[in-house]
């Protein structure tokens, strides 16, 4: 096999029965010149055998095995390793590869930026396209950003509008691998985060990174299946707020202009509504050391100066369970009074 120009690389496990539809979205893209690399983390289910059948016919299916799970940071770690490409495009094992989208890849890197962003549309659990996934506020057009001019720079931060600016998607950035391999001094505690990849990319973006968005998708990303609830609710909610709020202040600083901007999209992420539901999900549950956690986090991540910030944080401290039960109710009388019967998902979209 030649030298590869592209490494599509996927850390998995126990995603038996997802990973043979991703891998049936990319092969109709591959050529002699891209490879694919999974690493399975130890996997208890059929991951193996479904891979097997697809790297019969298509050498360029490259299966590794370990027999501990190592964690995701540490899992994109070697899978990254394991690569030979000259861009490495890290993929999740439960989203599909839109037709065409290795050729735009391919026809990009030859521009020989150090980063490629794409997007990508969002489906139901049953990859029925819901929507598309704007990355950035009025940002909708192709457009390189060169990190060393600080006019640029703040601009990207100003304008971002999801986490995925700042490389929280697996699947969205396509980097060159001598990139990841310069970055190899990020600390230990970025591992445990679950977001070492972009702990790895940002430390680099006082470099003077340059780094292109494609303002594209190319990707359909399964909803629905986040594999970070496996631990609850409150568990998820503090990866982003201090897993991510960790990495972005050991590489900016607590007051950087990166940091403020960084923390902005984690609370339009995790918005005011989606915290009163998660209070209402571990009120009904009756753990006292979850509700204790929850309010902990949820001071933290309103914790920047602003009165804003302030009241939203009183309103989810003080607003009563009963009210929220009652809020709830509503809405779902709502919902179903809003859809046609016998819609479908596929139908609404």
């Amino acid at each position: 096999m030649p030298h590869p120009s592209l490494s599509i690389c996927i850390p998995t496990y126990n995603f038996g029965k997802f990973i043979g539809q991703t891998l049936d979205s990319i092969i109709p893209n591959l050529t002699e010149n891209i490879e694919v690399v999974i690493l399975d983390g130890g996997s208890t289910d059929d991951t193996r055998s479904v891979v097997a059948q697809r790297q019969h016919d298509y050498q360029q299916i490259k299966y590794y095995r370990q027999e501990g799970r190592g964690g995701i940071d540490r899992d994109i770690a070697k899978v990254v390793s394991l690569a030979r490409g000259e861009y490495c495009w890290l993929f999740s094992a439960d989203d599909l590869m839109k037709a065409g989208a290795v050729d735009k890849v391919l026809h990009h890197i030859q521009s020989k930026c150090e980063i490629y962003l794409c997007e990508h549309t969002l489906c139901d659990f049953e990859m029925h396209p819901l929507r598309g996934h704007p990355i950035f506020n009025h940002i909708s057009a192709p457009e390189i950003f060169q990190f060393s001019d600080a006019s640029q720079r703040k601009r990207y931060f100003r304008e971002a509008r999801t986490s995925e600016a700042f490389f929280s998607f697996l699947s969205g950035p396509i980097f060159r691998r001598e990139l990841w391999e310069r970055s190899v001094g990020i600390p230990e505690s970025f591992y445990g985060t679950c977001w070492a990849l972009a702990g790895r990319l940002l430390s680099l973006v006082s470099d003077g990174l340059m780094m292109h968005y494609l303002a594209e998708s190319l990707i359909y990303k399964r909803s629905g299946n986040d594999s970070f609830l496996e631990h609850g609710v409150v568990h998820r909610l503090r990866i982003t707020v201090e897993g991510f709020g960790h990495i972005s202040e050991t590489i900016f600083g607590k007051n950087s202009y990166e940091h403020y901007h960084i923390r902005r999209v984690l609370r339009n992420e995790r918005t005011l509504p989606h915290l009163l539901g998660m209070k209402l999900t571990v009120a009904t549950s009756g753990q006292k050391e979850e509700k204790t956690a929850l309010n902990q986090i949820v001071l933290k991540h309103y914790s920047d100066v602003g009165i804003v910030n302030r009241c939203k944080y009183l309103i989810f401290r003080m607003l009563p369970i009963a009210s929220l039960k009652i809020g709830y109710a509503l809405r779902k009388m709502l919902e179903k009074f809003m859809t046609p019967q016998g819609s479908t998902k596929a139908q609404l979209k």
